[in-house]
């Protein structure tokens, strides 16, 4: 039978759901307050008549259970959760399945992890991690029919939980890793266009500079600016303006080659490099990005072109955003090169 994951539930009075686990987990985690997740699996449930879940949850309640802490996950399964400062999680005893089974008579296998840790992150498959995790532990509980509570910690005690701990450590470096490396990419990019943002072209550029001075191939910097997104934002809206903005970008992209950057600047602002490019190609690419947004797009672009091997990135940009302003000031629509000889 598969393992129940947080999206399963059932009824009860006794004490809140699955929902109410996940919830609970994902807050403990983004407060960075884990403490420890202790699954309870009343083994005898189905072998005595009357209502054993009610009886064993008196006993749970009565030793170290604080009902807004405890979960109904499966039929026979009870779950507590603590927070880090949870002193009580300390004053568990081991013997805690034979207490309950002297007050009950019913026979109870205990597992869970209790790794208070900020590494976890953010990441929402943490919190189902650490829910499958604990029922990995418990399930080894029940299968070695161990008499106390077994904890996955960081210095695990029981050999039988060395897998265990180690598939736990290693999805937590994976998981980390791949937040690391999704918010690396979103603190690049441009959520509207999906282009780079300047973070992230500055980034490439820098690259770029350097290419050209060791080489000393010369590079062409587009500095573009959009003559049209006010008059679309005012005349139809801020959406549409959006969508202006997505059409400019996937046309300026279309003209570009994949090797060449390109990135959204600011709010109607777009950069773009073309390395290895001699002047009168630099020039002449600067003039179909300027006629290819005029036809498919419902607004027009200004160009400021510097094409060389800079001094630095700074030297190029500046240069560039001259050449724009000057090309602002005369009447838009049209392209201007830094430095023209």
């Amino acid at each position: 039978m598969a393992s129940p994951t947080l999206q399963d539930s059932m009824d009860t009075k006794a004490l809140p759901g699955a929902t109410d686990l996940k919830r609970a987990l994902v807050d403990i985690l983004y407060r960075r307050q884990f403490g420890a997740l202790l699954i309870f699996s009343i083994d005898s449930l189905n072998q005595a008549p009357g209502d054993n879940v009610g009886q064993a949850l008196k006993v749970l309640n009565s030793i170290v259970i604080p009902t807004p802490e405890s979960f109904h996950i499966i039929e026979d399964k009870i779950i507590v959760l603590f927070d880090a400062d949870e002193a009580r999680v300390c004053e568990i005893p081991s013997s805690l399945p034979a207490v309950i089974a002297e007050q009950t008579g019913h026979r109870v296998s205990c597992g869970g992890v209790k790794i208070s840790s900020e590494d976890y992150g953010l990441h929402p498959q943490m919190s189902e991690m650490i829910f499958s995790t604990a029922q990995c532990v418990l399930a080894r509980a029940q299968q070695h029919a161990i008499p106390h509570v077994v904890w996955l910690t960081e210095k695990s005690a029981e050999d039988i939980l060395s897998d265990i701990s180690l598939n736990f450590f290693r999805e937590i470096a994976r998981i980390n890793a791949a937040r690391v490396q999704t918010m690396t990419l979103e603190s690049r990019t441009d959520f509207l266009t999906g282009l780079y943002n300047r973070r992230g072209f500055e980034a490439v550029f820098t690259r770029m500079v350097r290419r050209a001075i060791s080489n000393g191939n010369p590079l062409a910097l587009y500095y573009i600016d959009s003559d049209s997104l006010k008059a679309v934002n005012d005349s139809k809206g801020h959406d549409a303006g959006d969508r202006f903005i997505v059409d400019l970008a996937q046309v300026l992209n279309d003209m570009l080659r994949a090797s060449d950057l390109l990135s959204r600047w600011a709010g109607d602002e777009f950069a773009a490099v073309v390395e290895n490019t001699p002047r009168a190609r630099a020039y002449a690419i600067a003039r179909r990005l300027n006629r290819a947004v005029d036809e498919r797009t419902e607004g027009t672009i200004s160009i400021g072109v510097y094409h060389g091997v800079p001094e630095s990135t700074e030297d190029a940009l500046r240069k560039a955003d001259a050449a724009l302003y000057r090309v602002k000031n005369r009447g838009k629509n049209d392209i201007e090169l830094a430095d023209p000889v």
